[in-house]
């Protein structure tokens, strides 16, 4: 069986040491000790753990302060604080921040081998295979204090069934945030699904949401159960919902209204349960009074509105994820390289990344694959503003039209971030649908000048 893992913060050291050598005796558990909140933080980073135990009083930070940071970052984890001098404030403190339970005498052998040995069994529980399919959870890396707001509300919220509405630019880790919530809250267990609108054709937009009976259209050839149904009493993510046709936002409205569904070819109405999650990284408020989106369903949505900060204002955090990002594209490639130069954290540092973690996440496994030795240099980086620069200077040629002009812009956009039309879009300052439309209309003159090319 493989080990459960364990982080010990203990600043006096020779409770250290008898902590290390009680837990020895756990053949279940594997362990590492350090003495400060800070250092903790960056094993965490480097790699995962399963149990965290904390003293509530360290050099650098409270444990109670510890454990809000982690589990903001590592909501899964399994977090004991220990004091024989804290109070009952103290206790409910660590509770409230996360902890899984408080240790007052962390001397005594007993109350020590009972709490791992809790935990150990509780991590073993939940790591029994499950009938229901789960996205897997995965970690915000992050020290930044707006970014920290945004998730603390986040975890404060997910108890409950209000529906929540996520923006922030592309790569920011909306559905990332998504799927925190969904970890977070009772609906765990339950599935998650997740749906990206624009990806969505509009004639079969409604049938993907609502499912549909045998023979509603044509090609109805069995019934089909919709994302509603699917995610039961889960989590339904509605990804780029601002690309949503407008008499598909008009059914989402009744059925969020009314908690209830039709499929396509039948008129009976389906309770639903799931909870909605919104997400955009358009202006809503801007879609709203152009016409682009209904106000009614806006507000719908809004009822608990998060907003992911750019990679731009969350400076302190480039350094954390660009080391997250090498150790793991390191380690995945048996490379050679150990570090990351200071030289090629600044550059990495000032950039505007309007790819935001995305783009970081990108530019870090490319330096990694094509640099060379034991350090990652600047030299290694190919970096987007360069294609996003070129792209929006087209080459004007005397003759072409603005027609013209706009159609090679928009095709060499594409071509310099490889056909990503959520990425090209927004270099582009356009929505998904009217770039998708553009490119229908290039397709279609296209076939308009073949058929008579044929036809002479």
């Amino acid at each position: 069986m493989e080990k459960i893992t364990a982080l010990l913060v203990v600043k006096d050291s020779n409770l250290r040491r008898h902590l290390c050598g009680v837990l020895e005796k756990n053949s279940a558990l594997q362990f590492e000790s350090c003495s400060y909140a800070q250092k903790a933080l960056e094993i965490l980073n480097s790699r995962p753990y399963q149990i965290l135990y904390s003293d509530l009083r360290l050099d650098d930070m409270s444990g109670v302060d510890l454990t809000l940071q982690v589990k903001q970052q590592f909501s899964s984890i399994h977090i004991l604080v220990g004091s024989s001098v804290g109070t009952a404030q103290d206790v409910i403190a660590a509770m409230q921040a996360g902890a899984s339970d408080f240790i007052i005498d962390p001397s005594e052998t007993e109350l020590i081998e009972n709490a791992f040995e809790k935990a150990v069994r509780d991590i073993l529980k939940t790591q029994t295979p499950s009938p229901v399919s789960r996205k897997t959870d995965k970690a915000f890396i992050t020290r930044d204090s707006a970014l920290l707001g945004v998730l603390d509300i986040a975890r404060k919220v997910a108890p409950s069934s209000a529906t929540i509405l996520v923006t922030g630019e592309s790569g920011t880790g909306k559905e990332l945030l998504a799927s925190f919530i969904h970890s977070n809250s009772s609906r765990k267990n339950e599935p998650y699904v997740a749906i990206n609108c624009a990806a969505l054709p509009e004639q079969l937009a409604e049938s993907e949401l609502f499912g549909h009976e045998k023979g509603a259209f044509t090609g109805a050839i069995s019934r089909k159960i919709g994302k509603f149904e699917s995610a039961g009493k889960g989590t339904l993510v509605l990804d780029e919902v601002t690309e949503m046709a407008m008499p598909l936002q008009a059914k989402l409205l009744r059925a969020l209204q009314e908690r209830e569904i039709v499929r396509l070819g039948n008129n009976r109405s389906i309770p639903i349960e799931a909870r909605v999650i919104a997400i955009s990284n358009q202006n809503m408020k801007a879609a709203v009074k152009s016409n682009a989106f209904r106000e009614d369903l806006f507000y719908r949505l809004n009822v608990i509105p998060l907003t992911i900060p750019p990679l731009r204002e969350r400076k302190t955090d480039i350094p954390l994820l660009a080391d997250y990002f090498f150790n793991r594209f390191s380690s995945q490639n048996s490379g050679t390289m150990h570090t990351i130069s200071d030289q090629a954290m600044d550059l990495l540092v000032k950039q505007p990344w309007p790819g935001n973690v995305r783009e970081l996440e990108n530019t870090i496994e490319r330096g990694v694959l094509i640099g060379s030795g034991e350090t990652l240099l600047p030299e290694h980086f190919i970096l987007e503003e360069t294609f996003a620069s070129a792209s929006r200077q087209p080459s004007l040629t005397a003759g072409l039209t603005v027609r013209e002009m706009e159609r090679d812009l928009i095709l060499n956009t594409l071509n310099e971030v490889n056909d990503n039309r959520t990425h090209a879009a927004k270099m582009l300052g356009i929505s998904i649908r009217t770039l998708r439309n553009k490119l229908n209309e290039y397709r279609e003159e296209k076939e308009g000048k073949t058929v008579e090319q044929d036809g002479t």
